[in-house]
């Protein structure tokens, strides 16, 4: 469902995409608005989805996951069944923090991260290439972030 925003809409979901931290005060202070209204359209944004959860983002070399992934998985079948399993086997997976059913000549993309090359070969020869239905693997390591960014733009 797609929801009509205005710019304050607009300005308000790029300042929270900035900082989620930010009060209603701090951030009606910051568009200009007192904060009632700027807490009523908070709100709607909440309740439409627009706002769907307010999360701490963690470094991931600051803890220890050294080492990121982009590994495409082909499905040896692609009926409803066979892509329902993967997504649950999946999901039970805390290394891998996004998957992506995909068209084209991989079934599946999935972002991994793990601390380092010797943890990934294990869980790659443990876990992930014994998940019912994976025919084939293909990893790519991540040499140099150069844009990672949480925000859309609006």
């Amino acid at each position: 469902m797609s929801v009509t925003l205005d710019d304050t809409d607009r300005r308000i979901l790029t300042l929270l995409q900035e900082d989620g931290s930010l009060t209603v005060n701090e951030l009606a202070q910051r568009i200009g608005m007192t904060p009632p209204p700027c807490w009523r359209r908070v709100k709607r944004l909440k309740e439409t989805g627009c706002l769907r959860r307010q999360v701490w983002l963690v470094d991931a070399a600051a803890v220890g996951l050294d080492v990121t992934l982009y590994v495409n998985v082909q499905l040896v079948a692609h009926d409803v069944a066979a892509t329902t399993s993967f997504r649950e086997q999946v999901r039970a997976l805390p290394e891998v923090v996004e998957c992506y059913l995909l068209l084209g000549n991989s079934d599946s993309l999935l972002k991994i991260i793990v601390p380092s090359i010797k943890y990934y070969e294990t869980f790659f020869y443990t876990r992930l290439s014994q998940l019912p239905g994976v025919r084939a693997v293909t990893s790519s390591v991540v040499m140099t972030e150069i844009k990672a960014t949480t925000s859309l733009p609006l």
